[in-house]
């Protein structure tokens, strides 16, 4: 039976760190700073904003929430390189999606990878693939994490990202590049898609399909991070079936619960390194 990578215990864990951190910097005169940039009016990037600022204030991160409800890409890039410039914002992040008419591209451009803490920016990604130092996607940081704490050695396997974006696939698979591992990627909808995960060590999901991947698809003793979030009514499902693969992992996310809980956390992280330096 798998043991369940459990990312709420761990993310109240990483969050009682910071809490000490953050403590440590203040009474060195320095309150770390993040800036929440919400761009139009949809409802559910302005709650997940709230979240964050919420999150954050929990461990004693000071934020500023920047929302421009009628803007164009000059303006959120205007304010962005204000952002830049201010000392007193150690990290700023751009809730996205942002509307379609805006040029997302030129925004997540325009960040600072000083600043980029929710490591969205191609330049940011370009140091990743590079094995340079930046900050991390929280998606990214939240895989290792989870792994680091339940003591499951990432390096010597081979690792299988099945379905890939900009957001956890892509710069995990350019981290990976810089480790000891073999890395195979297959989009969701390769027709080889069952063959290729067969061959996991440590298999990453972000299929956007219910249950897309179940027990006669995975080799005994592999470790699955499921970073599916399907929903069906208010239920959430995973891409993986979990209490199939259960049976034969090693080890598994559950959704929800996984990999979810600790991406505000290591954004939040993030925002602290930033303003360590």
């Amino acid at each position: 039976m798998a043991v369940v990578l459990d990312g709420r215990e761990t993310s109240a864990k990483v969050a009682e760190e910071l809490k000490a951190q953050v403590e440590e910097l203040k009474r060195k005169g320095v309150t770390p700073t993040l800036a929440l940039i919400l761009v139009g009016t949809d409802q559910y990037s302005a709650r997940y904003v709230n979240m964050k600022a919420k999150r954050a204030e929990e461990i004693g991160v000071a934020t500023q929430v920047h929302q421009l409800e009628q803007t164009n890409t000059e303006e959120v890039v205007k304010l962005i390189r204000k952002l830049n410039a201010d000392p007193k914002v150690h990290g700023f992040m751009v809730q996205l999606p942002v509307p379609k008419e805006l040029n997302e591209l030129a925004i997540v451009e325009a960040i600072a990878p000083g600043k980029d803490v929710d490591g969205i920016g191609p330049t940011t990604f370009g140091k990743i693939l590079m094995g340079e130092e930046c900050h991390h996607p929280a998606g990214i940081v939240a895989i290792m994490e989870l792994l680091r704490r339940y003591n499951i050695d990432p390096e010597g396997k081979h690792w299988v990202i099945a379905g890939y974006t900009n957001i956890i696939g892509k710069p995990m698979a350019a981290l990976l590049m810089n480790m000891k591992v073999s890395v195979s990627l297959c989009r969701a909808d390769d027709p080889k898609l069952p063959e290729i995960v067969r061959q996991g060590d440590v298999i990453v999901t972000e299929l956007y399909r219910k249950h897309a991947i179940n027990a006669d698809m995975v080799k005994r003793g592999v470790v699955v991070i499921d970073n599916g979030n399907n929903y069906e009514g208010k239920k959430v499902f995973g891409d993986v079936d979990t209490e199939g693969v259960s049976q034969v992992a090693s080890a598994i996310t559950p959704v929800p619960g996984g990999v979810g809980p600790l991406l505000i956390t290591m954004l939040l992280r993030n925002t602290v390194k930033a303003a360590s330096h």
